[in-house]
């Protein structure tokens, strides 16, 4: 099968409309479901496949800031009902096995890593603005994981709730990674994951018109 025909076959799986986003409210949430219904065994599937698209928005007919806004709403999905780290990682696994024996281009292989970070600073962000109720009485993220990076997001978290700043300094976005994780980071790299944060704060505390 050439290229163009995978990235035919995928699409109706990846690129699919899905439903408008509705805005949240404070504590809201839209987990309704017991952790064993089919809605939420298929998160994983919905984070992984968001994901996916977002490493390559052009190749699915979408724009990167679309792509990013559906991984973001899969990624409090998950968060509103329950999943972390562990269960997330396990199932980007498996999502990966499968891609890559069906109809996955070559050099689009799921970049777990990059999912996995993904989802942890979404998942960072909801907790340090308490926006939306989760189903479950445990973190999401692990201690380290919420100690790496609790800084980075609630330097942009607090600029934006307080100081109504639509954008963070990524020099000292960056200093704080060095500082927290001891990471040299470029700054294209800064942007994306500051990227995912006002993604985030978007929904929860829409702040700024988009007119």
């Amino acid at each position: 099968m050439c290229c163009g025909a995978r990235v035919a076959a995928l699409r109706p799986v990846l690129a699919c409309p899905r439903p408008a986003c509705k805005a949240m409210t404070r504590h809201s949430s839209r987990c309704r479901a017991l952790p064993t219904s089919p809605l939420v065994r298929e998160l994983p599937t919905q984070v992984a496949e968001t994901f996916y698209v977002v490493q390559d928005p052009a190749l699915f007919n979408t724009s990167y800031s679309d792509a990013l806004l559906r991984f973001v709403d899969a990624a409090i999905l998950a968060y509103e009902c329950g999943m972390n780290e562990d269960s997330l990682r396990h199932e980007l696994k498996v999502y990966k096995q499968s891609l890559e024996q069906q109809v996955a281009p070559p050099g689009m292989a799921l970049n777990e890593d990059g999912c996995m970070l993904g989802a942890k600073i979404v998942w960072i962000t909801l907790m340090e603005t308490r926006s939306v109720r989760r189903w479950a009485a445990y973190n999401p993220v692990t201690d380290d994981t919420l100690h790496a990076w609790c800084g980075f997001v609630s330097m942009i978290v607090d600029s934006y709730l307080n100081r109504q700043m639509s954008w963070f300094p990524i020099e000292r976005l960056q200093l704080e990674l060095q500082a927290m994780q001891d990471l040299c980071v470029p700054p294209h790299d800064v942007v994306e994951w500051a990227r995912i944060v006002y993604t985030v704060l978007e929904k929860v505390h829409p702040q700024f018109s988009k007119e």
